[in-house]
């Protein structure tokens, strides 16, 4: 699949995204972490994985670097599960743009103007840009994925 910025997204990446969704696999996917490559061609999976502490997919994300061992954007999905008590459980797939401030300003703006075909890709509605850790505390991402609810 190609894209205005003329970065290709990888079939792989559209396959694990399903594989979360589905609840295929064991275990199943509780979070994906989309990059783009090195040579800046392609969205490439990064990394799937079944971990459920939110904070080791925040360390993840939040500590990537590019080939030059500087601070990193990078595209993730993260399934949401939460209780609505007596409405019942919930679960919401939000897609994250990580874009750490420090980051290369070219690398930047590749990731920005490829951010939405992968997301159109991946069809998910709910989505968060963040530029600082504070951005996806746990409480943010669970009242974007609940619409405020909880």
């Amino acid at each position: 699949m190609s894209n205005p910025s003329g970065v290709t997204i990888q079939d792989q990446c559209i396959a694990a995204y399903n594989q979360l969704r589905a609840g295929r696999g064991t275990p199943k996917p509780k979070f994906i972490i989309y990059k783009i490559s090195d040579d800046t061609t392609t969205i490439i999976l990064e990394e799937s994985s079944p971990e459920t502490d939110y904070e080791v997919f925040l360390e993840k994300l939040s500590s990537a670097v590019d080939k030059d061992g500087n601070p990193a954007p990078r595209y993730a999905v993260y399934d949401v599960e939460y209780d609505l008590g007596s409405e019942g459980k919930r679960s919401k797939t939000v897609f994250i743009h990580w874009g750490p401030s420090h980051a290369p300003i070219k690398l930047c703006m590749l990731y920005a103007c490829s951010k939405e075909q992968l997301k159109k890709s991946l069809d998910v509605s709910i989505s968060i840009h963040a530029d600082s850790p504070d951005e996806l505390e746990w409480k943010h991402v669970l009242k974007e994925a609940s619409g405020g609810k909880a």
